[in-house]
């Protein structure tokens, strides 16, 4: 390879000599160029020169042959769109900037520019003539959209150039964006069976175990690594000395590479570790049953107080009295006339109170004014009452719809998992109302529960506020049955417990960047978006809460108590009725009976 280069070299210099003047300044930078292009491994470059010396010509056709001996495909200023945007090398041989005359620079700059050919997929070699020059360019650079970056290099002349300083020596590199690691070993450690085989669930929330594979195939394709998996019981969380547990605890002293399980980001985790691409968005939720009823439930006796019943009693009775007055003294008048007695009349009058007519028509003047008097406070009564009912049923129903109302609830009980994950978040947050929340939940040993299903269960039965990470209690709402709850339980978000899942690595770690571009790379082809829907599922489908309070059978109880005494009162009635009418044949009926038994009993 060096003979190589020292032959090219000879090549370019005599090249040179043969025609019009090239000056020095613009020979010294043609070797580099060759040695960087192949130090890089490109594989095609354009090459500019703009306000080029007309006698350097026959040079550049020169360096264009010794790249493509060296395996680089090289065109001469093109300015058309690009197809192949792979590894692709920009060499810019720039003049030199005489009075600052820089605008044929600028032109070519903002046109690569408008061709997009400044992306990553570009790599840029600006080779000056001189510091001046290089100063001139960098302006040039601030006054476009280009910036300085880890693909645009500015060169300028620094020494003597020779095979000893020369980039042969440089040991090749590979680069971030080659992102091959040689089919070196990663560890990744997962969270998806016990040591005995046996499935586990994640202490975060669900997992989803064939897409995560996919992913790691993924990611040995494409980083050119050969992947072995560790399995852990469980995540792990921080001990109060300190220390990690689990799979964190293995990523923390390095046994691992990188976990392969979505993590929620926390405070505490983010102090120890480090989280690529957050892939989904998580928080921690609060779930208790459906309001479905307002405080007033006993609609038909709820409009009347005491003073207003013994007000309508007043004025059914006084209504009777008068009615039995009338009707005497119009039987007094007409003979013929039938008198009303004060059972009939007061039968007559709760009955034209209610809406339901009676069985007396009015003879005279004085009789109708009584009954369109006793109609028109019947419509009065009517309507009040069906206003009330309706208020009560139209009012929205009072709902508690965020943490400080069920604190300030005192019929809510407050409960979560007994020494689990959302213990421990509500024990280490800052928060005021989380800390509240927890405190008032500990204080009741009752009210903690052991696992999400019980948890949620007991919210579905009962006025419970039960405290989860959104992960762990949709997934078990959705495997819940109807019958134990799944679409009786409501979700009260808590912002303050937003947060991500990313995929943790440990401090400064190395597969830091390509695991990001992999994962962009993922994104932008939408497998991360079913990632997200697998991880972080919706709550389970029902029809949707009532918004208003409903009439039910209990909110008419004392109705059909009064319906039921009513039919009572009216069959004794008649039954006592009957009997006074047929007390004669009803006592030598129970005389006869009463001596067939002594006959049976003494015989």
């Amino acid at each position: 390879m060096k003979l190589r280069y020292v032959r090219t070299a000879l090549l370019i210099a005599l090249a040179s000599r043969g025609f019009a003047y090239c000056p020095e300044s613009a020979l010294a930078p043609l070797l580099f160029v060759l040695e960087y292009a192949v130090w890089r491994g490109w594989q095609q470059a354009i090459v500019y020169t703009p306000d080029l010396e007309q006698g350097c010509q026959w040079s550049i056709v020169r360096l264009m042959k010794c790249l493509g001996v060296n395996g680089v495909g090289s065109s001469l200023d093109s300015l058309t769109n690009i197809r192949i945007r792979a590894n692709l090398g920009v060499i810019i041989l720039l003049p030199r900037f005489r009075r600052n005359a820089t605008e044929n620079v600028t032109k070519l700059v903002k046109k690569l520019h408008k061709l997009k050919m400044d992306t990553s997929s570009y790599d840029w070699l600006l080779a000056a003539r001189s510091y001046q020059d290089f100063r001139y360019v960098n302006e040039i650079l601030n006054a476009t959209s280009v910036r300085f970056d880890q693909n645009i290099v500015v060169a300028y002349p620094y020494s003597n150039w020779s095979s000893v300083h020369s980039m042969s020596a440089v040991e090749v590199p590979f680069p971030v964006e080659a992102r091959n690691f040689l089919g070196e070993q990663l560890v990744v450690g997962r969270c998806n069976s016990t040591d005995d085989g046996n499935p586990s669930l994640d202490d975060d929330g669900p997992t989803a175990e064939p897409m995560l594979d996919d992913i790691l195939r993924f990611l040995t394709v494409r980083l050119n690594t050969t992947s072995m998996i560790r399995y852990y019981s469980k995540l792990g969380f921080r001990t109060y000395e300190g220390t990690w547990t689990g799979l964190l605890g293995a990523l923390m002293d390095d046994s691992v590479d990188l976990a392969l399980e979505p993590v929620t980001v926390h405070a505490t985790r983010r102090q120890d570790m480090e989280f690529i691409f957050p892939i989904a968005e998580t928080m921690c939720n609060i779930y208790i049953r459906q309001q479905e009823t307002s405080t007033v439930r006993d609609i038909f006796l709820a409009p009347f107080s005491a003073r207003l019943v013994a007000c309508v009693m007043a004025v059914a009775l006084l209504a009777a009295i008068t009615v039995v007055v009338i009707s005497r003294m119009t039987a007094t008048v007409r003979s013929k006339e039938r008198r009303m007695g004060y059972t009939e009349a007061l039968i007559w009058s709760t009955g034209i109170l209610c809406q339901q007519g009676g069985t007396w028509t009015p003879s005279n003047p004085a009789a109708s004014v009584v009954l369109i008097v006793c109609l028109f406070f019947a419509v009065v009564t009517y309507n009040a009452y069906a206003a009330f009912i309706t208020s009560v049923l139209s009012v929205r129903v009072a709902s508690v719809d965020t943490i400080a109302a069920v604190l300030h609830s005192p019929n809510f009980k407050i409960g979560y998992i007994r020494n689990g994950a959302d213990q421990m978040y509500l024990m280490s947050t800052k928060d005021v109302q989380l800390n509240a929340f927890y405190i008032r939940g500990y204080s009741d040993a009752d009210n903690l529960v052991t696992s999400a299903e019980e948890g949620l269960a007991r919210a579905a039965r009962q006025d419970y506020a039960f405290f989860a990470g959104q992960r762990v209690a949709r997934s078990t709402l959705r495997s819940l049955s109807q019958a134990r709850g799944r679409c009786a339980v409501r979700e009260l978000p808590v912002q303050s417990t937003r947060a991500h899942l990313a995929f943790p690595l440990p401090r400064q770690s190395p597969y830091a960047r390509p695991t990001l571009l992999s994962l962009l790379q993922l994104r932008s082809g939408g497998a991360l978006a079913r990632l997200e829907a697998a991880l972080v599922p919706d709550m389970p489908k029902c029809a949707p809460p009532p918004g208003f309070a409903s009439a039910r059978a209990t909110d008419v109880r004392s109705a059909l108590i009064l319906l039921v005494l009513g039919f009572i009162t009216s069959l004794s009635l008649g039954l006592g009725e009957y009997c006074w009418k047929n007390r004669k044949e009803l006592k030598l009926f129970i005389a006869s009976c009463y001596r067939r038994l002594v006959n049976v009993v003494t015989h």
